[in-house]
């Protein structure tokens, strides 16, 4: 696509701002979070603005996908009557902008960008948004011309099924993954028999027609094991009960990248009149080196990266390629390598297209920015106060560089400097703040799957040589997440720890415990002292 013509030359209040309905669940917001991440790691700054769309009537809170980038670097939420002029203005889903009641005023942009991830109409000739009555409101608020940027070739069909008459971006506005450097190639398969799983919104139109047409792609029999997540109450109302060797999940129950991990066929079957405009879900299950078998119409899409097929045929594909575990490894890696190619820096060369400029840095102080190659060691306050960070820090960590991870309920606050008595040596400290439940309003099951992605996103981009967690009581994420870098851990416990056993079970989970005496602290004194510590047994360890 040939660059754009420069816009205005007034400065934007925000490079990207962009505007939705925060409220959906499913692959509208989490392909906005990930446009949002790489956004911000390109020192890219975004407005978020929520509009109340007709899509959903109730009052449900903002999807976890944005709750989670909130705290970015360069991310800001803005209200829909805000001042705010924006170099591109990304709209996402069609049926928002024509339906919310809110008239934006104040909302200026060089550009705007109507991004196309529902299909304008169905299978069954049902128009779910009228295309040019939309652009035609669109060009009334914002006094641009707009352009439609579909996401892929078959929502892109469904635009022109309408009209011609608006102008499509020339080529598709995919979807972005974050999968490159972190792709683990599949070794065989999962268990003793095949593993077939789902993920989709509960949602009638996400299921096969028919009972039978369940039955047939999601067998009920001991020769395989059906994992879904998603929920399985569509599929109960047309069979009349849950199959007892299905084992379910509801929706947001678990993050989709640890249940695919578990998985060896993607078997996605859903209603006839259904077109699907990309396919999130379908791209996560390839980039997680799923063999994935669709509709045959997504073959346009997807092309060798999967496996095309009635329901009827599902069992058929499965049993081959169970059969052959070359063949099955050989697919694997056909579908990791096409996710490859759907990667955060396609988005800002599209966005460099528009006039944004990408200065590279989101901000040079920020700890999430820093080069990845083996960093500063990793100082995760849990519930310490600050004179036990600093002895920690000090024993643990004299003249290295630190990054140190606080709990705070307003978030917001970074800052890097030199260390004083807290690292010693003139080494640097940098400070990032990380959202409570509170600090967030949501529920504790919530903010635990938030705090485990950032830290382990932090764990991925620095790979510090070790990390210490200091606090007398660790959350579960921050266990989850040492377990999954496999990276050696500390445990300095909280002011209690001297003369209390350490629980066993998050024991387990470090190398090493120490308490606040063996880092320097003590009750009648804040003051830290640096001297060898050495590490105390816990059940299930060696001393070392």
């Amino acid at each position: 696509m040939a660059p754009v013509p420069a816009g205005p030359a007034d400065t934007p209040d925000v490079d990207v701002a962009i505007l939705s309905d925060f409220r959906l669940p499913g692959g509208t917001t989490s392909s906005i979070a990930e446009e949002v991440r790489a956004q911000s790691e390109a020192g890219i700054s975004t407005a978020l603005i929520h509009a109340a769309g007709s899509i959903t009537n109730y009052p449900n809170p903002w999807s976890t996908h944005i709750q989670r980038i909130l705290d970015l670097p360069g991310v800001r939420i803005a209200s829909a009557r805000a001042r705010l002029h924006a170099r591109v203005l990304i709209i996402r889903h069609p049926t928002v902008i024509y339906s919310t009641l809110s008239a934006f005023e104040g909302l200026t942009a060089d550009h705007v960008i109507i991004v196309v991830n529902h299909a304008a109409v169905d299978a069954a000739d049902t128009w779910h948004y009228p295309v040019e009555a939309t652009d035609a409101r669109v060009r009334r608020l914002f006094g641009v011309e707009s352009v439609w940027a579909p996401i892929g070739p078959v929502v892109r069909q469904t635009v022109l099924d309408q009209t011609t008459r608006v102008p499509l971006r020339e080529t598709d506005w995919v979807n972005i993954f974050r999968t490159t450097g972190e792709v683990r190639r599949r070794a065989g398969f999962i268990g003793d028999r095949p593993v077939i799983g789902r993920h989709s919104r509960p949602q009638p139109g996400k299921w096969p027609a028919t009972g039978k047409d369940i039955l047939q792609a999601y067998p009920d029999s001991p020769d395989y094991q059906v994992e879904i997540l998603g929920g399985a109450q569509v599929a109960e109302h047309k069979l009349g009960y849950v199959p007892s060797r299905w084992h379910v999940i509801e929706f947001g129950g678990e993050e989709p990248t640890h249940f695919l991990e578990r998985i060896d066929f993607w078997v996605y079957m859903h209603h006839p009149d259904l077109k699907e405009a990309f396919g999130r879900a379908a791209m996560e299950a390839l980039a997680a080196g799923c063999v994935a078998i669709m509709p045959p119409y997504l073959e346009e899409l997807f092309g060798d990266a999967a496996l095309y097929a009635s329901p009827r045929e599902v069992r058929g594909l499965v049993d081959e390629y169970r059969a052959d575990r070359e063949k099955f490894l050989a697919q694997s890696a056909r579908a990791q390598d096409f996710a490859l190619a759907f990667s955060p820096e396609m988005h800002i060369r599209r966005l460099e297209e528009l006039g944004v400029q990408a200065p590279g840095v989101a901000a040079p102080a920020d700890p999430y920015d820093l080069p990845a190659r083996p960093g500063p060691a990793l100082l995760i306050a849990a519930d310490a106060e600050t004179d036990l960070l600093d002895a920690a820090q000090a024993h643990l960590h004299q003249g290295r560089p630190v990054l140190r991870v606080e709990l705070t309920d307003t978030p917001g606050r970074r800052a890097t400097h030199a260390a004083g008595a807290a690292g010693g040596g003139g080494a640097g400290t940098s400070v990032l703040q990380l959202s409570t439940a509170a600090g967030l309003q949501t529920d504790e099951q919530t903010w635990q799957r938030h705090l485990q992605d950032g830290l382990r996103r932090l764990l991925r981009v620095h790979r510090p040589g070790e990390v210490t967690v200091v606090g007398e009581h660790v959350p579960d994420a921050v266990l989850r997440a040492l377990a999954w870098s496999d990276i050696p851990g500390i445990w300095v416990r909280g002011v209690g720890g001297d003369d209390v056993a350490p629980d066993p079970r998050t024991a387990s989970c470090f190398r090493r415990v120490l308490s606040p005496a063996e880092v320097g602290m003590s009750s009648t004194s804040a003051l830290p002292a640096a001297r060898e510590s050495q590490p105390i047994a816990t059940p299930g360890q060696e001393t070392r």
